[in-house]
């Protein structure tokens, strides 16, 4: 980004799930990816309002392909699980607790996860 901070978290989660798809999956998109959609939509609305109607039109379709993209994570994820007879809400949750630093935080974008398969269970309780 230039001159500007900022932080490489994709870049180290690949890092370290380089060894694992399963792992890749759990926390590229169906974690990192998937706060893209939890953020974005107000990121869009604040845009807006500053009258940066292109930027937020960029934003949109980042927004609406990264449904996409956490939706194959999703698949793709599911397709591991099953091929190794493993359930895919605990596989999820064990590979959460050994390769994301941080957790989880809400607010969840709900009707976009689910959009993209990555339901409520996956992610709280």
């Amino acid at each position: 980004y230039g001159a500007l901070p900022a932080h490489n978290g994709l870049w180290e989660a690949a890092i370290d799930t380089a060894h694992d798809l399963a792992a890749r999956l759990a926390i590229a998109p169906m974690v990192l990816e998937a706060r893209g959609l939890d953020v974005t939509p107000g990121m869009i609305d604040r845009l807006k309002s500053a009258g940066d109607s292109e930027s937020a039109d960029i934003l949109t379709i980042i927004y609406e392909e990264e449904i996409h993209h956490v939706a194959a994570g999703v698949r793709w994820f599911s397709h591991i699980c099953r091929r190794e007879d493993k359930s895919v809400k605990s596989r999820f949750k064990s590979l959460l607790q050994a390769h994301y630093k941080g957790t989880l935080k809400p607010p969840f974008n709900t009707k976009a996860r689910t959009q993209a398969g990555l339901l409520q269970t996956y992610y709280s309780g």
